[in-house]
């Protein structure tokens, strides 16, 4: 145990700052990617529901399938959607949106219901779109207001996300449920950038690993709760799903009442703000005695011995050594969403579905697969000083890339042996097995997720930088991250509804090629100064130490 966690230089006043992160930021964080998923089907009855009543000018529940279109029709509102193989393949738009649905017309409502489901392709992607603009902004961010500071005023973001995803219903309006999510992602994007750098930076090296994975434990635990919350004997159904949305309150008001106590960053207020009497401050509050005094004089040992002030984005491109490294960051944290397994959390109901579960059974699978994640990605976390970054992110590649090929596999064979209603078709008995099996596959991919594209990149980038690019690449990783999240949310149903289950071969071909560049580039960094790791990295790259010195017209004083 000795190796694995070391508890020299641990502080009260350490684990309180990583709890106040950890709860406060990180936990929303994963709530809001989770609490989309589990009440899909009931968000887009009511969606549903406001169409209809802007198109028939009264309520939804009065309309008269079929007689009511007439009326319709004459105010221009007549016509169909792409949709096939449903009972309203022929219907007027009207019918489509207003008609009454069977249980069995509900669990096909986004697939024969085009505007529908792009309405939803929309719910789900402006999320990526907030986290990518947030990224961006965060760079400049935590110069301007510090690490602590822009985790602060983030929850001002939180506020304004509550109030739109929580009164939409009232409003008549889900265009209220677009802007929710937009600033739910602008939230998310600081905190995705912010939070782990804060939490890599405050601890000791040797225990750094283990308590910068706490940032995924608490995003993939919030996750879990969010999925159970949204079950629809709690919160997940018709009347309270607008609550499910209002939990967030929780974590942003517990971070008002206990981040303002927390020291700021040691390394942001001595190397890029010059403030060594604040920093000292920080460090005594952060560490036992012991280590304090060796901690503050390696800072000093870098503010005179190095020249490593903050850059701007455009200086790492300039630098051609920084610029290496900056995209292969960027490619190791894109690496967490094109694996795959970011379809199975924004869309992992209807995944499970797809592979042949029944609506019900769906749901606690989602369930049983967060509660999965949140303990794997712990076990992770306590592990990873002893196995290595770089061994856990290519066992995690590798044994997704397996898990994906069986996965296809086991869907391709139910949907072939089965109707989209979950029937047997005639030659087919004998392989309803594959709907349980394709479950295992989805339980074993998250986690081997978690061991490595899951937890490692979130703070492997931070790692691989010395203070003054940190930020920068930082924000620009992620910013990499998030689109590359937006591209997969957004092209994914649309893929899955022309090539189904044979979609995952994408993820597999691009796990492949993850793997091959994990082993080839990137170094290991466990137990490795940041100023260590760079130095592996100019040997790798073949960069003399003159190379990768910025001039002072890149550098941001």
């Amino acid at each position: 145990m000795g190796k694995t966690f070391n508890f020299k230089g641990v502080t009260k006043t350490l684990i309180f700052a990583i709890l106040s992160v950890g709860f406060g930021s990180s936990f929303l964080y994963g709530y809001n990617i989770g609490v989309i998923n589990a009440p899909q089907t009931v968000v887009g009855m009511w969606i549903r529901s406001v169409t209809c009543g802007r198109m028939i000018g009264h309520s939804y529940s009065s309309y008269v399938c079929g007689v009511d279109a007439e009326v319709s029709a004459q105010n221009g509102t007549s016509g169909t959607s792409n949709r096939r193989g449903s009972r309203f393949e022929n219907a007027t738009e009207t019918d489509l949106w207003c008609c009454e649905l069977t249980d069995d017309d509900q669990q096909r409502l986004f697939r024969d219901n085009y505007k529908l489901n792009v309405m939803w392709t929309a719910v789900a992607s402006v999320f990526c779109v907030g986290g990518l603009l947030g990224a961006l902004a965060s760079n400049y961010l935590v110069f301007r207001f510090g690490r602590k500071g822009t985790l602060l005023l983030n929850n001002l973001t939180g506020f304004g996300a509550l109030g739109f995803l929580v009164f939409p219903r009232l409003a008549f309006s889900y265009e209220m449920l677009l802007i929710g999510r937009f600033l739910a992602g602008l939230n998310g994007g600081v905190t995705s950038a912010v939070a782990p750098l804060y939490m890599v930076e405050i601890p000791p090296t040797h225990i750094r690993g283990t308590l910068g994975g706490l940032h995924q434990f608490f995003i993939v635990l919030a996750i879990l709760i969010s999925q159970i919350l949204g079950h629809p004997k709690v919160l997940g159904n018709d009347l309270y799903w607008p609550y499910l949305f209002g939990i967030g309150i929780i974590p942003i008001v517990f971070q008002l009442l206990t981040l303002p106590f927390c020291p700021e960053s040691p390394k942001y207020l001595y190397l890029d703000k010059d403030k060594e009497a604040k920093a000292e401050k920080a460090m005594k509050r952060l560490r036992r005695k012991s280590v304090y005094d060796e901690e503050m004089e390696d800072l000093r040992e870098k503010k005179e011995t190095t020249d490593d002030q903050r850059l701007t984005m455009l200086a790492l491109f300039k630098d051609p050594f920084l610029r290496r490294v900056a995209i292969m960051s960027m490619i190791v944290t894109s690496c967490s969403h094109v694996s795959g397994h970011g379809t199975v959390i924004y869309y992992s109901t209807a995944v499970f579905k797809s592979a042949g579960l029944t609506g019900g059974t769906a749901i606690w699978a989602t369930i049983g697969m967060g509660a999965l994640y949140a303990l794997s990605t712990f076990v992770t976390a306590a592990t990873v000083e002893k196995a290595g970054r770089k061994t856990l992110l290519l066992i995690g590649l590798g044994g997704m890339g397996i898990l994906t090929i069986l996965l296809t596999a086991f869907m391709v064979m139910f949907q072939k042996t089965h109707s989209s209603s979950g029937a047997v078709k005639e030659g087919g008995e004998g392989y309803e097995w594959t709907s349980y099996a394709s479950m295992v596959a989805i339980f074993l991919h998250t986690i081997i997720y978690s061991i490595g594209p899951g937890t490692i990149p979130a703070f492997l980038v931070s790692e691989m930088f010395t203070q003054g690019p940190r930020a920068a690449v930082t924000s620009l990783a992620l910013a990499v991250n998030w689109l590359s999240a937006l591209i997969v949310v957004l092209l994914y149903p649309l893929v899955q509804a022309e090539i189904g289950g044979y979609t995952f071969l994408i993820f597999a071909g691009a796990l492949a090629v993850y793997f091959g560049y994990v082993w080839l580039r990137v170094p290991e960094t466990k137990g490795k100064t940041p100023e260590e790791v760079m130095e592996v990295l100019k040997e790798k790259f073949g960069f003399s130490g003159d190379q990768s010195r910025p001039t002072a017209s890149q550098v941001v004083c």
